[in-house]
């Protein structure tokens, strides 16, 4: 059995704990991708990674195999690497490449594989299979307690499958076997999720005085991200620019610039900055708010095409074995067909019941006039508290149309105070519905 060297394992350390999902239209944990409001995203940490220095990571992994083809742990690396370049270029080809190393790397060890049960765990992540991530990540942790990609996938897959109880019992566990920034990137989001925005900052704030480089410009971006939500545009704004020197070419930042022009009320420089974010990474939730943007500047032909490019996206997303029923229902209900959107959010809701998913089945039902279930599962999605602004609106609008004035004036307004980098088109449906609600 052959050992990768140091300086592939090197390599591979920016790796890691860059686990999660690689689209993210329903809303989910920051991502370095920086999916936040757009789920299932898990949260990545630590990105100093570009799309670059991962193909020299492959490249050299991929040398390393020619010459020693029996390197199970070269094999499960490279595993690991495809799976982080699908999540940076939001190309869903890696993935069945990094599932054929993982085989090989089983293969050749069969018992006692750490390596490749991590690696596969955060493949399944990856692909939205929650389940699969949790068990490739228990497997992973019975032969290497303290393994920290699988501690990390584990809170991940424990979070997207809605079992907050054991994610916080998850965190607090990893938190002891492996302290430093990728679990203190997990603490903010389970205070994120109980709607402790402050909370999350502090975590994360308390993390910049040892941070390397790489680390600012991620920790940097990830507060921007919840300043900007807590209606702390000026404070974002110096956020980004710290993740800017920290990093000038990290591309979460640039998605969190594009957000905080649509907070500071500037939509052409929110459509720029958006056009060159999918420029760099085509992905369908960074297509979704360009076009949703368009819609509102009135530019519905270019939207149009947006969308188009979601559809083709999502079918070669399906293709390389990512589950996309939660992401598809979102968008189709908003802008596709409610029978579809609806037929989606079941089948999601079937494997797990998150607060996102409840949400997206919510609102699957309120788009096919299914009101009064769709209230039971809206009160669902915001259980713990959630400041996220899709969730209230879409209660509120639920609300509305079920006659409960009082109660959706509350809600839509909550949600328009959630977030002013939501979505320009989301929020007008939401002000629309006030302003019909006062009349």
């Amino acid at each position: 059995m052959n050992r990768t060297p140091t300086y592939v394992a090197v390599l591979a350390t920016a790796l890691v704990l860059s686990v999660g999902g690689a689209l993210g239209l329903a809303g989910g944990a920051p991502t370095d991708s920086g999916a936040t409001t757009g789920p299932a995203a898990t949260p990545a940490v630590a990105p100093a990674g570009t799309s670059q220095s991962l193909d020299e990571t492959i490249t050299a992994l991929q040398d390393r195999l020619r010459r020693l083809p029996e390197d199970d742990s070269a094999w499960a690396t490279l595993a690991l690497a495809y799976v982080e370049q699908a999540r940076l270029t939001g190309d869903p080809s890696y993935y069945p490449k990094a599932e054929q190393a993982v085989a090989t790397s089983l293969d050749l060890r069969p018992g006692g594989n750490v390596a490749a049960h991590s690696s596969a765990a955060a493949l399944a992540a990856a692909r939205h299979d929650f389940d699969e991530a949790l068990g490739e990540a228990d497997r992973a942790l019975a032969i290497a307690p303290r393994d920290g990609n699988a501690l990390a996938v584990r809170v991940d897959a424990l979070t997207e499958l809605g079992r907050y109880a054991e994610q916080e019992r998850a965190v607090r566990r990893a938190d002891r076997l492996q302290p430093g920034l990728p679990v203190a990137a997990r603490y903010s989001y389970v205070e994120e999720l109980r709607g402790d925005l402050t909370g999350a900052t502090r975590v994360l704030e308390r993390s910049l005085a040892s941070a390397s480089m790489a680390d600012r410009a991620f920790l940097s971006t990830q507060i921007a991200e919840l300043e900007r939500r807590r209606g702390l545009l000026g404070r974002a704004e110096r956020s980004l620019a710290e993740a800017r020197r920290a990093g000038p070419d990290y591309f979460a930042a640039e998605v969190s610039r594009a957000r905080l022009a649509v907070a500071q009320g500037d939509l052409t420089v929110a459509e720029r900055r958006w056009a060159g974010v999918v420029r760099r990474v085509p992905l369908p939730e960074y297509l979704l708010e360009l076009g949703e943007i368009q819609l509102v500047r009135g530019r519905t032909a270019a939207a149009d095409q947006q969308f188009s490019v979601i559809r083709t996206t999502t079918r070669l997303f399906d293709a390389s074995g990512v589950n996309t029923d939660l992401e598809t229902a979102i968008f189709e209900a908003d802008h596709g067909s409610p029978a579809r959107a609806l037929r989606m959010a079941r089948a999601e809701w079937s494997a797990r019941q998150s607060i996102h998913v409840a949400d997206a089945l919510a609102w699957a039902l309120h788009v096919n006039g299914r009101d009064a279930k769709a209230l039971e599962l809206s009160r669902r999605a915001t259980r713990l508290g959630t400041q996220e602004a899709r969730l209230w609106m879409h209660r509120g609008l639920i609300e509305a149309a079920l006659g409960r004035a009082a109660e959706a004036r509350r809600h839509l307004r909550r949600g328009l105070a959630a977030d002013p980098g939501v979505s320009p088109w989301q929020a007008a449906q939401a002000r629309d519905a006030l302003q019909r609600l006062d009349r």
